[in-house]
């Protein structure tokens, strides 16, 4: 049986306020948020910071989502085709899981090994 762990909004929106407050100081070009995950929290954190919600990455920006678990979902954003690393966006997850294919930039906690609950789901 996979144990479950419930995300509260207050959790969500401390996880915000974290990532404004550690990108407050960067010139950042806007907001990119993974669907589905990640769309909740770019609309969170454009409003917060004030930054416009963009429909594709640019050079400069954030991408977010909710979680970084085996990374395949960031690793386009995260590596060239040749598997460099792309230095031209700031990847931020709420939760991540240690994995061989992407580490985001920002994160505010390691996922174990329970099945994560959004509020939203």
């Amino acid at each position: 049986m996979v144990m479950k762990e419930y995300v509260k909004w207050e959790e969500i929106e401390k996880y915000i306020e974290s990532v404004s407050k550690h990108y407050q100081d960067q010139k950042i070009s806007g907001v990119f948020g993974l669907a589905r995950g990640g769309l909740i929290f770019a609309v969170m954190l454009s409003h917060k910071m004030n930054i416009p919600l963009l429909t594709a990455p640019v050079e400069n920006c954030i991408i977010i989502d909710d979680i970084c678990d085996s990374g395949e979902s960031l690793l386009h954003y995260y590596k060239n085709s040749s598997g460099n690393k792309v230095n031209k966006y700031h990847i931020t997850t709420m939760y991540y899981k240690n994995n061989d294919l992407v580490l985001p930039e920002y994160y505010f906690k390691e996922k174990g090994d329970k099945w994560i609950v959004y509020p939203y789901e």
